[in-house]
């Protein structure tokens, strides 16, 4: 269990760090004119070191990848019923990635805001309905094979 956990944490730091420089990237073709920015110049200002800012910037998206694997562990929680694990693993992702993009990313307005809480929630909305639709039908599956059985 501590093993499969480190793995988890680790594999979830890698793969949320690589994915920050991919939407580093995206974000800096839009503001750099022409040249890599590591990190967007508001978030960088916040430190005086911009070697500090990109790690900062790579350890804080590493947490997000972080937050996304152990929260997986909610829906192996057979007690707990789908609309529990989705609600609960909903609110704690939020939590963490909400903020985490407004700092890196996001210029801070209220429309900006809503529009990151809209595509959060939209995606995950999105992402809950295509898990469902898979579930059921694994279920009628197992359904018509115990069906078969009998």
């Amino acid at each position: 269990m501590r093993k499969e956990l480190l793995i988890r944490i680790i594999g979830g730091f890698v793969i949320g760090a690589v994915l920050g420089q991919v939407v580093q990237f995206f974000v800096s073709m839009g503001i750099a004119q022409g040249s890599y920015a590591w990190v967007v110049p508001e978030f960088r200002a916040l430190f005086t070191n911009g070697i500090i800012a990109i790690i900062t910037q790579v350890l804080l998206t590493g947490l997000i990848g972080i937050t996304f694997a152990l929260a997986a562990l909610f829906f192996e929680m057979a007690r707990w019923g789908m609309l529990k694990q989705y609600i609960v693993h909903f609110f704690v992702t939020a939590i963490i990635w909400i903020p985490i993009v407004m700092i890196l990313w996001m210029p801070k307005t209220v429309a900006n805001v809503c529009s990151l809480l809209a595509s959060f929630l939209g995606t995950y909305v999105i992402t809950w309905l295509f898990q469902y639709k898979l579930s059921k039908r694994d279920i009628e599956k197992i359904n018509a094979m115990l069906t078969k059985e009998r």
